[in-house]
């Protein structure tokens, strides 16, 4: 049952938002929990509500005066990248960062259940990304922290519910981007370089758990008016989770390079990862600041060199390659 909450609420959360000490949380949220309608499609929602109240309550109260609290949203880059999930409330992000990472979000089918972004690390072969869980977009208000994540993010996976009004959430979640001069990285050639930030966006087509011929996911394609890099999952079943792995990884342009002491074995468990077009210098600088200031050659072995070809310091490293640093 939908929830139908009044245009109070969204005031309300947006008040309980920008809180800053945990006295002026309780009071906003008791306020914010007053707003709820009580009927059958709330009944989640307020006990969600109810149970941050009391986490609240069990928190030190915050002085007056006080110190500014840092943003939520100043989460530190780990490993390969950092991959944001954004999108419209019950598209299934929390359920997709519970699926691909090692973080416990909690997950429910009432709106708003994510308060703050929650990031976990997710595996592919032998590199660690990071994904972000943010709360979700909404036209009423969304913290400029969430945007600002969004600016920095290496990527955003931009998620709609395949079973629900996918167009239409696209589209909202695009106007409010662009309401903020964030733009699809695709769209940079028609808008030009002076309409704001480009970010690059993979489309993430979630709950295709019944749609195994993939008849909704080609109709939602067929209703847009233009191409999006773009896969449909089911964060339930684990449908195409791994094709959406390898996307990710894809989309961040990165290449892994392993090293090499002379006379060992490569090193295969821990690669350095780069960005795509890097060369043996970037490299070396990864590895320590005496090996960029002092490298002169280095050793190859890939796809692209024979074995323990010698190159210079500006060769262009490619996925895979083993190298060898000679200072």
């Amino acid at each position: 049952m939908p929830a139908n909450l009044p245009p109070d609420y969204f005031e309300a959360e947006r008040l309980f938002r920008e809180a800053e000490s945990t006295t002026e949380k309780i009071a906003r949220l008791e306020d914010l929990i007053s707003t709820v309608p009580k009927h059958k499609g709330t009944d989640r929602l307020r006990a969600d509500l109810r149970r941050k109240l009391a986490e609240l309550k069990r928190e030190p109260r915050s002085h007056k005066g006080g110190a500014r609290r840092a943003s939520a949203f100043n989460i530190g880059r780990e490993g390969a990248g950092q991959v944001a999930l954004i999108g419209p409330p019950n598209v299934g992000k929390s359920a997709l960062l519970d699926a691909l990472t090692n973080a416990t979000p909690e997950i429910a089918e009432s709106p708003f259940t994510t308060w703050e972004p929650l990031p976990g690390m997710m595996a592919y072969e032998d590199v660690q990304i990071q994904l972000i869980d943010t709360p979700p977009l909404n036209a009423e208000y969304t913290d400029p922290g969430l945007l600002d994540l969004v600016r920095r993010a290496d990527l955003v996976l931009l998620v709609v519910d395949v079973q629900g009004d996918p167009v239409g959430q696209l589209e909202e979640s695009v106007a409010l981007l662009q309401e903020h001069r964030i733009h699809p990285r695709h769209r940079s050639e028609e808008l030009g370089p002076d309409a704001g930030t480009y970010v690059p966006i993979l489309l993430v087509a979630n709950k295709s758990d019944t749609d195994a011929d993939g008849e909704l996911f080609n109709l939602f394609i067929a209703l847009l008016d233009e191409e999006w890099p773009m896969v449909d999952v089911s964060a339930t079943t684990g449908r195409h989770l791994d094709a959406l792995k390898q996307r990710i990884f894809e989309a961040l342009e990165i290449i892994r390079v392993y090293s090499k002491v002379p006379g060992e074995p490569p090193d295969m468990v821990a690669p350095y990862t780069l960005r795509q077009g890097s060369t043996v210098a970037e490299m070396a600088a990864k590895v320590h600041r005496d090996f960029y200031e002092n490298l002169k050659t280095a050793r190859i072995w890939g796809a692209d060199v024979y074995d323990g070809q010698m190159v210079s310091r500006d060769h262009v490293l490619s996925d895979g390659d083993i190298v060898e640093l000679h200072v």
